[in-house]
């Protein structure tokens, strides 16, 4: 694992604050939660709740990662196809709810969206066939098969690299801003990429949840809680105009505006990240086995 060391020795990148405690991540080689690895570990922010690595990954090498994870190697081309098919009807799903959220807060006059690590397109596709300029970017190569049969226009590679060209009325980005190599200089280059009176639409799976055996890991660029989020859109002259929580994700809308001073909740945030195993245990995977099994019931 080659990282690069942070430009400020564990500062946070969001809000540059300095005190910090270390908390579990998933160790890169063993794939176990540790709470410290030499070298590398994952650090609570005391002052605005979010989570970063003491080490940084470069955009070159996400980009290694992405190629070197997801592609289906030593697959048969029929399996492949099918977990092709899988994930673009699980995206279909979530490119409606998308549009479903959004449709309170968009008006005649908008016409363009661009949606970030956009996956196989469905939502740039949902877009586009309700008469929207729609366009995405993801920095994975093995979706270009998808974007060509729908059609749609999408550029492979890292959003950092995109040029600020023609402004957007709405800007989204569903399961992925944990995965951006620099998240507050992000926010900035949406902001400069959304008309003034543009929307920002930010998705992101609820990381701190007892339902979920998640933790950090080498892959993610920062481990946002809601509020940590919330936190850096309004630290950048955002407005949350509407949040809601849904099928284990959160769904949060902004625009650009007088924004209120930004509140944290490092201690609770930290407290969820050192009981997350425990929670899991305790109540998300007896939840889950519940689930599926109701689900093999009524499926006979």
């Amino acid at each position: 694992m080659n990282t690069a060391p942070l430009e400020q020795n564990l500062t946070c990148p969001i809000c540059a604050a300095e005190q910090s405690r270390p908390i579990p991540f998933r160790d890169p080689d063993s794939g176990l939660r540790v709470l410290k690895s030499a070298g590398y570990h994952w650090r609570l922010c005391g002052n605005c709740g979010n989570a970063f690595p003491t080490q940084t990954v470069s955009l070159a090498e996400l980009q290694q990662y992405w190629d070197r994870n997801r592609v289906i190697e030593d697959t048969p081309a029929a399996d492949t196809e099918t977990v092709w098919q899988s994930r673009w009807q699980a995206s279909q799903v979530w490119a409606q709810r998308t549009y479903d959220f959004l449709a309170p807060f968009l008006r005649p006059d908008m016409r363009r969206f661009l949606d970030v690590a956009c996956g196989l397109g469905a939502t740039v596709a949902l877009f586009r066939d309700k008469g929207w300029q729609a366009e995405g970017v993801d920095a994975d190569p093995n979706t270009r098969q998808f974007h060509e049969k729908a059609g749609i226009a999408v550029t492979i590679g890292q959003v950092e690299n995109l040029q600020p060209g023609a402004a957007f009325d709405v800007i989204s980005i569903a399961h992925a801003i944990y995965f951006v190599s620099r998240p507050r200089q992000f926010v900035q280059r949406v902001a400069a990429m959304l008309k003034p009176d543009g929307l920002f639409a930010v998705i992101v799976s609820d990381l701190l949840s007892s339902l979920s055996d998640s933790c950090p890991g080498y892959a993610h660029t920062w481990y946002p809680s809601a509020d940590a989020l919330v936190y850096l859109l309004q630290q950048e002259g955002f407005v949350v105009i509407a949040r809601r929580s849904m099928k284990g994700s959160i769904m949060i809308l902004a625009k650009r505006g007088e924004a209120a001073a930004p509140r944290a909740f490092p201690r609770r945030d930290y407290w969820l990240h050192m009981s997350q195993a425990w929670r899991f245990k305790l109540l998300g995977r007896p939840y889950r086995c519940l689930v599926n099994r109701l689900k093999k019931l009524l499926r006979k």
